[in-house]
């Protein structure tokens, strides 16, 4: 058999192994349920868009998150910003309600069909697993109650590290927590400037591909599904899982 030249694979999360119910992060069916999509996007986009950005913002800046709480917290001042900006004319109570739905909400994130089995394929194959992603504390009980938490060996989650991607160190956490040579890792990812940022490391690049559809890419191999993995590792490898 020929000896595997990938041992290990890193996932990101968001449109990787999982997408938003309501097909945006922030924008719930909570968030729906008070504004109305029809209201909401009679909104110009161009406003939308910059209001967006400058709630988005602090939580970029001051990115340490540690505790569900404190997400909340932050989550209330993002919809009170947003609110603001917009004049959506939300109340006090119904930006809480929309924050700790947010937060505490699990069902606003939805598992593709075939990553739990793809995970489970992965251990049995031998390789090791691992997470670099953008995100919240909530994820890690969000990720308990989906039953994909106990497949990672190690994860990297900005949240913690208080950088987001491509910012170094997520990949740096990432690889010493791999225990792997970057060459002997891939990376899947929605998001080309994350998987560039990976492959100044050694690591390579795997496209998800969910929310495009996209079938190919100049640079990396393309997926659709997490199963995709399979047909590349096999490619990696020379022919052997």
């Amino acid at each position: 058999m020929n000896k595997r030249r990938i041992n290990g694979i890193f996932f990101d999360l968001g449109w990787t192994l999982e997408r938003p119910a309501d097909d945006d992060w922030v924008l719930t069916s909570c968030f729906f349920e008070h504004i109305g999509k029809e209201r909401y996007y009679a909104i110009e986009e161009a406003k939308r868009k910059a209001a967006l950005a400058h709630a988005n913002q602090p939580l970029i800046d001051h990115h340490l998150i540690l505790t569900l709480e404190e997400e909340n917290k932050r989550f209330i001042e993002f919809y009170r910003d947003l609110n603001a900006s917009l004049l959506l004319g939300l109340s006090n109570d119904e930006i809480n309600a929309i924050a700790y739905d947010h937060t505490y909400n699990f069902s606003n994130y939805v598992v593709f069909d075939s990553t739990l089995n793809t995970l489970q394929k992965l251990k049995h194959l031998g390789y090791r697993i691992g997470v670099i992603s953008d995100t919240w504390p909530s994820t890690v009980p969000q990720q308990e109650e989906a039953g994909l938490w106990s497949y990672y060996d190690c994860t990297t989650l900005s949240c913690f590290l208080g950088v987001m991607k491509p910012n170094p160190r997520m990949y740096e956490d990432a690889l010493e927590k791999m225990g792997l040579p970057a060459e002997e890792t891939v990376y899947v990812d929605d998001l080309t400037m994350s998987l560039d940022a990976a492959r100044d490391y050694g690591i390579n690049g795997i496209l998800s591909s969910a929310p495009t559809g996209i079938t190919s890419h100049k640079d990396y191999p393309c997926i659709l599904q997490p199963d995709g993995i399979f047909d590349v590792l096999k490619e990696l490898n020379g022919g052997t899982l």
